[in-house]
């Protein structure tokens, strides 16, 4: 016992992971979704829907959904897309289901123990895909604080976990949708660039191996995240030269470059195999009348504006952007995949026709390269760390996230559809406003996916 807590007096930031694990466990105990069988819903029914499918139903054509069509619906079960031919199809890319595998199989051997219904959608499996997000999510702070000491001490890192665990929307996605994607990108997008770097310094064939699976992995869940590659062809590179060196490099290096390629491919192959089986097509789009608008991004209103502004509802990370315009003085290694990587990624997801990511608390889509941001944030907190004024704004900031993530709780930020009428009538509420409904302004669906301005 002495020597566990003269550990943790000497390392900060493992106390930081385990209060935020606390306060993770603590806000799913009081939600409790898995009772409610609310937690594969949304997106996660369509992320999800490949292993009761495969598994249980033993039919990746979803032919069954046309037994019973209103009880599925009525269930949250599958809700496929029908695509051109006739069949039905799986919205979604099957990275998520890879990763919630471990957890339905334990799920399902504690339902058939446990005596409750081995379908794939009783409490067992909703409390197991739950709090598979905050599992991966701690692999991805093991990772990240590893990288984050190679530059900087325990007090320094203990105050940046602390700041975008507790400050930011990832908060919020650890724990009461800890179900969705983003925690498990978060651990991916970590362990690629603890990889990426250890790769990049010296190449073997057991590092090759899991940058290849990993890199697979990200894109397998989400295919946007190939942008991530950024990262990995600039991390070192500040000048023109030094980028001709580093492209350089992976020609001598073909050899490991193939097989990463090699192993990008292999992941991703059994989504293929999936859309030419039920599609006739190895590439489909099966966000079916849904599309990217790369001339009309919402940039402003994607970074600030109060219907989901990313600054404006996890305003701590001002600080990453902050820090990020350092680094090009005191970590100039990571400055341009960093920079590159936040202005690409930033342009190509906020010129999704839904741009607002529907019901969501914040900019979610943003916590999937928190990863590269939070190397910002610890820049900018090694360089203040002494000043209290902004060591008091930080903790300021980490209250108001959690206060916001509270009223959203509540309803008093409503889902989607935020002004500014309605933020400011909010401000110090903790129940929803009387006046809420006429004050806020849905978006238009329709208008939206077709491009147009609302």
């Amino acid at each position: 016992m002495t020597n566990l807590i003269t550990y943790l007096k000497r390392s900060p930031s493992i106390v930081v992971i385990i209060v935020f694990v606390i306060a993770c466990v603590w806000v799913n105990g009081n939600v409790a979704k898995w009772n409610k069988k609310s937690v594969i819903d949304w997106d996660v029914t369509s992320y999800y829907s490949y292993l009761p499918a495969y598994f249980l139903k033993h039919d990746l054509t979803l032919k069954f959904f046309d037994e019973n069509p209103e009880f599925y619906r009525q269930n949250k079960q599958y809700n496929p897309q029908q695509c051109p031919n006739g069949n039905y199809v799986i919205k979604t890319s099957m990275g998520m289901a890879v990763m919630y595998l471990p957890f339905f199989a334990v799920a399902h051997v504690a339902a058939k123990i446990f005596g409750y219904a081995d379908d794939g959608y009783s409490e067992p499996y909703q409390f197991m895909i739950q709090f598979s997000g905050l599992f991966y999510l701690l692999i991805g702070l093991f990772f990240l604080r590893r990288l984050l000491l190679l530059y900087y001490s325990e007090k320094v890192v203990a105050v940046t976990f602390f700041c975008l665990l507790f400050g930011s929307n990832l908060f919020y996605y650890a724990s009461v949708l800890g179900a969705m994607s983003h925690a498990h990108t978060f651990c991916l997008a970590s362990v690629f660039v603890w990889y990426g770097i250890k790769w990049l310094k010296k190449a073997d064939l057991k590092t090759s191996i899991v940058l290849g699976l990993i890199f697979g992995l990200i894109i397998l869940i989400r295919p946007v995240n190939i942008l991530l590659i950024f990262f990995l062809v600039l991390f070192g590179v500040t000048s023109l030269d030094q980028f001709g060196k580093r492209l350089f490099m992976f020609l001598q290096r073909i050899k490991f470059v193939i097989l990463i390629s090699a192993l990008v491919v292999l992941v991703f192959l059994p989504q293929l195999l999936y859309w030419k089986y039920i599609t006739g097509h190895y590439f489909f789009n099966s966000y079916i009348g849904e599309q990217f608008y790369f001339g009309n991004p919402h940039l402003m209103e994607g970074l600030f504006g109060f219907r989901k502004g990313w600054l404006l509802y996890s305003p701590i990370m001002i600080f990453s952007l902050i820090g990020m315009v350092m680094m090009f003085k005191v970590r100039k290694e990571f400055s341009f995949p960093v920079t590159i990587l936040f202005l690409v990624y930033t342009y190509v997801i906020l010129s999704w026709w839904c741009w607002w990511y529907g019901g969501s608390y914040g900019l979610r889509a943003m916590i999937d390269i928190y990863p590269f941001l939070v190397i910002g944030m610890a820049v900018f907190i090694n360089k203040m760390i002494l000043n209290k004024a902004v060591i008091s704004v930080l903790g300021i900031l980490v209250v108001i996230n959690c206060f916001q993530m509270y009223q959203y709780r509540r309803g008093v930020i409503h889902f989607d559809s935020m002004t500014k009428e309605a933020y400011i009538d909010g401000l110090f509420r903790v129940e929803t406003s009387p006046d809420l409904q006429k004050l806020i302004s849905p978006p238009d669906y329709e208008k939206a996916r077709k491009g147009e301005e609302q």
